[in-house]
């Protein structure tokens, strides 16, 4: 019974006990009315007139909260009871066919629905454990690890820096470069240049960790991904706690301060995990153009997943931001190396021993997104095929020593990985129907108003409820429909040979010089122009089979929405350039600009590592007093943080923009000093990301539809894309035709 003391711990008795009276009370007139369909009409109407009428007036109540979501539950149950006992009837084999495949698709979503509910129904909010009261030979030691492949010098150059500044005992903590981008094997590569290139790398960072303060290692071949990378590290190494942060993720000065607490509370606690944040956009917010106007997201799942799955015990390790308790790692020999999601597979086997999680909602890293939808494409490839491996390998159901709702939160947790098999039939599955006439879907308009349509509206809501601040209605369609079709071959692989798969490095610091259209736009537009073709046969049904026009007008319904995602995902394929080297973050800090012994007050309006956006006080003098210099004359800029610090930065007038003046700092790759201030300016300060994360926009759930429409269309390079595609068919068939040309089979 230990679920039920879970949650009444966050409840008081009456609410809890009749809550479930009052959803047994449901189920039972549901069951015993089953077959009458106009008693379930007034049945659900009426509970969702009550389920309306809770949300409006008591929707931030707990108990409220809970209610609803274990009705979308029940009506979700409800729908697939009568789907399993009523509407499962086909006329032929190949109607069969189209009914099973559609029938498994629901029953997946369904479920992965009911885990998502069970996922969310209580959230736990962690706060951070003040240690600000101990001394300094009482606080654990920590070695901080930053694991690197083949990423961009200047990265791991600036999360060095970044971590060398923690508000942490300088003497308790150790910072290191794990290149796997400088081992033997690669300094040795049979390509000369290769070889050259690794050996540069090994001997730059080993010289910039020498003058800086940190420390590199390397290991002899490059055996087990990051994972054994981590694993070798380990024999160099004796923090008493391991910090783990990407390359590419850069953390805040108080990083250790605010994570340390929990494994020193508790000695049974393996791992504090905190949240991914990013500073540019994913290739869906650029080329959609809604980067800081939506969620990001990642956001749904460490703004509000992770939390369920701490409630239930059960918060993984997500790869970086993660301090881990080293004698926990060293008790299962390091992090697990069986699949290519070690990060999640390490949390699953400590869980399984009895050790405990920490999730702490606070973002205290800000990293790099994948820059291009190719880069996106293979991440996700990643993540989707270590799940199942995870999944298949180590299912949560068959282990050992974890409770029976952290087997069900880590399945969650794998089995959303499939949703590609899903997300492929709803595309295809109106088309059964227009094209071929196959009745997938045996159900009348009586049925579809008392079950489908209910189900529909709920589901629909219940995301809206659950996810509104965090992720924006028919998001998540997107990013599945702009996904699904390149992870399941992925997925149909790892089932084949689950081990199959090899760790593939998210490539980072692309450059998009130009607008150009993915190779990976060809697949939607074969799609798009497939569903094009099933208006037409729409209308041909309409005209020759008007007995049917219910089901040819909802069928057709169901298209156009298909039809309208794969406008959207072609536009997220549509790549537009990218110039800046540098993200600009919006900043509301206080400067002065000093420029040949005159000063000027200034308000900062932007900010980034190679400039800054500011508003000048007395910005017609200063514009005078520029007039007489020409373009990159030299001034000083004095910031001042939030501990009311100045920090003197040299730069370069570049230009006026309206009343706006961008000023260029000047030297920054070469001088490590400015660097380094640069960052503990722009990252180092945890409240500057938080007020920038508070900004809070929710759309209804036909908002956000309007305006993903409105930007997909925008955004699109229809005709590119068309060119690319048919160029492509071309091609290939030509090609074909030129080997039997010259095997002589012109027959």
């Amino acid at each position: 019974m230990e679920f039920l003391k879970k949650i009444y711990s966050q409840i008081d008795d009456e609410w809890f006990i009749w809550i479930f009276i009052g959803l047994g009370t449901l189920f039972l007139l549901a069951i015993s009315s089953q077959f009458v369909v106009t008693s379930q009409l007034y049945m659900v109407y009426g509970g969702l007139a009550l389920f309306i009428l809770l949300y409006i007036f008591w929707r931030e109540n707990p108990y409220v909260s809970l209610f609803i979501k274990l009705f979308g539950l029940f009506l979700a149950l409800r729908y697939i009871y009568w789907r399993t006992t009523e509407s499962l009837e086909y006329e032929g084999f190949f109607d069969f066919i189209g009914a099973l495949l559609i029938y498994g698709a629901e029953v997946y979503a369904i479920t992965i629905y009911a885990m998502g509910i069970f996922t969310s129904l209580m959230l736990l909010n962690r706060r951070v454990i003040d240690i600000s009261g101990y001394k300094s030979e009482d606080l654990p030691t920590v070695d901080v690890y930053i694991p690197t492949y083949n990423e961009p010098i200047d990265m791991v150059e600036n999360t060095v820096l970044a971590s060398l500044n923690f508000n942490y005992p300088s003497e308790r903590y150790n910072v290191f470069i794990l290149d796997d981008g400088g081992t033997d094997q690669k300094c040795n590569d049979k390509d000369i240049a290769k070889g050259e290139e690794a050996r540069h790398r090994r001997e730059y960072f080993q010289a910039f960790c020498k003058k800086n303060g940190a420390h590199y290692l390397t290991r002899e071949r490059n055996l087990h991904a990051k994972a054994g990378n981590i694993n070798t590290a380990f024999l160099s190494t004796t923090g008493e706690y391991v910090l783990i942060l990407d390359c590419d993720h850069i953390p805040t000065s108080d990083f250790l301060k605010n994570t340390a607490g929990w494994l020193m509370k508790d000695p049974q606690m393996f791992l504090v995990q905190t949240p991914h944040s990013f500073y540019n956009p994913d290739p869906v917010e650029r080329n959609l153009n809604i980067f800081r106007d939506a969620p990001s997201e990642n956001e749904m799942f460490y703004k509000h997943i992770q939390k369920g799955h701490d409630f239930w015990e059960s918060s993984f390790f997500c790869g970086s931001g993660a301090l881990i308790r080293r004698s926990c790692l060293d008790e299962v020999g390091g992090i697990a190396g069986d699949t290519i999601t070690e990060d999640a597979e390490t949390a699953l086997g400590l869980h399984a021993r009895g050790y405990k999680s920490a999730y702490i909602d606070i973002p205290m890293l800000r990293g790099l997104q994948a820059e291009t939808f190719a880069g996106l494409v293979l991440q996700r490839i990643r993540w989707t095929q270590g799940m199942i491996q995870i999944f298949l390998l180590k299912n949560p159901l068959r282990q050992k020593g974890l409770n029976w709702y952290q087997k069900l939160s880590y399945m969650s947790a794998s089995m959303f990985w499939f949703f590609s098999f899903a997300r492929v039939i709803f595309l295809i599955a109106p088309l059964f129907y227009l094209f071929f006439g196959l009745k997938v879907y045996n159900a009348n308009g009586t049925e579809l108003l008392a079950y489908t349509l209910p189900h529909i509206i709920v589901a629909l809501f219940i995301s809206f409820y659950l996810y509104s601040k965090v992720r924006w209605s028919f998001f998540s369609e997107i990013y599945e429909t702009a996904l699904s079709i390149f992870t399941l071959p992925a997925i149909i692989e790892v089932l084949y040979n689950p081990r199959a798969p090899d760790f593939k490095v998210t490539p980072k610091g692309e450059n998009l010089e130009e607008d150009f259209v993915s190779h990976l736009a060809i697949p939607f537009v074969i799609l798009l122009i497939l569903t094009g073709l099933g208006f037409i046969a729409a209308i041909y049904r309409l005209y020759f089979y008007p007995q049917d026009i219910y089901v040819i007008v909802m069928t057709t319904l169901w298209n156009t929405f298909n039809f309208l995602l794969l406008v959207i995902a072609l536009a997220i394929t549509s790549e537009k350039k990218q110039l800046r080297q540098y993200v600009r973050i919006p900043a509301q800090d206080k400067a002065i600009i000093k420029i040949d012994g005159q000063t000027f007050m200034a308000q900062i309006l932007d900010l980034s590592m190679g400039g800054v956006a500011v508003k000048i006080h007395e910005n017609k003098l200063f514009e005078q007093l520029l007039g007489e210099k020409e373009k990159d004359y030299p001034l000083t800029l004095l910031v001042r943080d939030s501990e009311q610090q100045f920090t003197l930065i040299q730069a370069v007038y570049l230009a006026t923009i309206q009343d706006k003046v961008v000023l260029q700092f000047v030297d920054v790759e070469e001088d490590i000093v400015l660097r380094q201030k640069l960052i503990s300016l722009i990252f180092g300060e945890n409240t500057r990301w938080l007020e920038l994360d508070k900004q809070e926009r929710v759309l209804s759930p036909l908002q956000s539809l309007g305006m993903l429409i409105t930007q997909g269309f925008r955004n699109v390079y229809f005709k590119k894309a068309f060119l690319l595609t048919f160029n492509t068919i071309l091609g290939y068939l030509g090609k074909k035709i030129m080997q039997i040309i010259r095997k002589g089979n012109y027959a």
